[in-house]
């Protein structure tokens, strides 16, 4: 059955990354490529937010249009927002979704979590080890690897000073840089720019001037005020890395996430260094597109490794990560959400994973 109509209701607002790239971008893409039309409804107190939920709440119990999905995207919380979608789910259960990229059950009371796996037809995991989970929950499900958007920022030549990049949210991933990344830089014996966006908290701004302060080889920058919604600034300043970092500890939550680090820096073609955690490894190939890193010694091995490298074989690392975007483009993305969504969803969905390739070790 051919879908013609997403309804896709969002945990958050478009602030949020996930709600961005796998709702927002995406569906514009499903109707500008698959002829798919679509509402997008956020949660909200404001008067039009709220008018806008009644509206499409109201139409899919009244008028649902033929050949409809409802999505459900990452929707965790007991408020009232939630409450009304599983009565939703309980009056119009058909050609339901649930989607999420996060391993949010850890995060807060997974009740609603579960009761909407639980009750939906399908489920969409950002992640193979988020598919793990929901499966004894709905064994209706498939993995779907969160995207990255079209841009033109693509790296050129190294630069003259070393740059080392991290993107994301530093309190969040504090541990992990703590504990892997900062000691190997306190090794190096040459002068490296490092940038890391997204630390806002005033007293992690604070922590780590005085981490850095006694280390005379190292630059630190910290981007303040980023407009995250301003993307063409955001992979315009990836492309200025010359690796981007994504360390990640072993725990259950780093192991759900989706590789979004990497899938932006790789998008811009700045080789990686990251933790053999996760999803990390369906798309690092290490010695192509970088280099697997599981403790503080791998990143010191490495670092010296990309700074020491000829043009040549840099510039051949670089293609290497761009070619591997393919893999997480969204026009991927959006192939395989229109192509799971479109089939019965009473029969089990095959597990579309990422496959895994062979590393070729350097």
């Amino acid at each position: 059955m051919l879908t013609e109509h997403i309804y896709w209701f969002a945990y958050f607002s478009d602030a949020e990354p996930s709600v961005r790239y796998r709702a927002k971008y995406a569906l514009r893409h499903i109707k500008d490529k698959h002829a798919i039309s679509y509402d997008l409804v956020y949660p909200g107190y404001h008067p039009a937010t709220i008018i806008r939920f009644i509206r499409v709440f109201l139409s899919i119990l009244f008028s649902r249009k033929k050949n409809s999905v409802i999505v459900f995207e990452k929707i965790h919380t007991r408020w009232l927002y939630a409450t009304a979608l599983k009565i939703l789910l309980k009056l119009s259960p058909e050609r339901t979704l649930y989607d999420i990229d996060d391993a949010d059950y850890l995060k807060f009371p997974p009740d609603n979590i579960i009761h909407f796996m639980k009750h939906v037809k399908q489920c969409a995991a950002g992640s193979q080890s988020l598919a793990r989970f929901i499966t004894p929950h709905n064994s209706n499900v498939f993995t779907l690897t969160s995207p990255v958007i079209e841009h033109a920022y693509i790296k050129s030549a190294k630069n003259k000073v070393f740059t080392i990049g991290w993107i994301g949210y530093y309190n969040a991933h504090r541990a992990s840089l703590q504990q892997l990344f900062f000691p190997a830089l306190a090794k190096l014996s040459f002068p490296v720019r490092v940038i890391l966006m997204g630390v806002v908290k005033h007293e992690h701004i604070a922590e780590l001037n005085q981490y850095f302060s006694h280390l005379a080889h190292v630059t630190l920058e910290m981007p303040l005020l980023i407009n995250w919604q301003d993307e063409d600034f955001v992979y315009r300043s990836i492309s200025k890395f010359d690796v981007g970092i994504a360390p990640l500890l072993d725990t259950e939550i780093n192991r759900a996430k989706s590789a979004f680090k990497l899938k932006q820096y790789m998008s811009c073609g700045v080789p990686v260094l990251a933790s053999g955690t996760g999803e990390n490894t369906a798309f690092l190939k290490h010695g192509q597109n970088g280099f697997v890193c599981n403790d503080s010694n791998d990143f010191i091995t490495y670092i010296n490794c990309l700074e020491q490298m000829s043009d040549q074989n840099y510039s051949t690392m670089s293609l290497s990560a761009i070619g591997t975007v393919n893999e997480f483009s969204m026009d991927y993305y959006c192939t395989t959400l229109v192509s799971n969504i479109s089939g019965d969803f009473d029969s089990v969905t095959k597990n579309t994973t990422t496959p895994k390739t062979e590393k070729t070790l350097q």
